[in-house]
């Protein structure tokens, strides 16, 4: 990861934390990985339901925050939901592809955020002259 890119990840974990919505899943080793950031709002997991059922679930909430994994069937997950809630509720897809225009080549899924942050820590310590 580029040094200047660790400021970005910085504010977009910090976002996570902050975040009162439901945030969107794959499965329970993503859910790990951001309550291991700290988030601490609703995280529903795909894994448990169908794409439907979740959509009903999601439409209860004032925003939803679609955090599926950097890989194309991700993608496509994230793109289904998207459409399953439109007009349901505020969906945030902008964090996601956030990460992955910062991540891209670090990590591949949720999951992997904890360890790309922990090591960019130890790496950037202190950090770069303007960051």
């Amino acid at each position: 990861m580029h040094p200047e890119n660790y400021k970005r990840l910085e504010k977009l974990i910090e976002k996570l934390r902050e975040f009162e919505g439901l945030i969107i899943v794959e499965g329970r080793r993503d859910e790990e990985a951001l309550r291991r950031l700290g988030v601490r709002t609703e995280i529903l997991r795909l894994s448990r339901s169908p794409l439907a059922e979740v959509a009903l679930v999601a439409s209860e909430y004032e925003e939803v925050m679609i955090l599926t994994d950097l890989d194309e069937a991700g993608e496509h997950l994230a793109r289904r939901l998207c459409q399953l809630l439109e007009g349901l509720t505020k969906v945030d897809l902008e964090t996601r592809r956030e990460l992955k225009f910062i991540a891209r080549k670090d990590i591949k899924g949720i999951e992997d955020l904890p360890s790309l942050w922990e090591g960019l820590g130890l790496r950037f310590w202190p950090p770069p002259e303007g960051i």
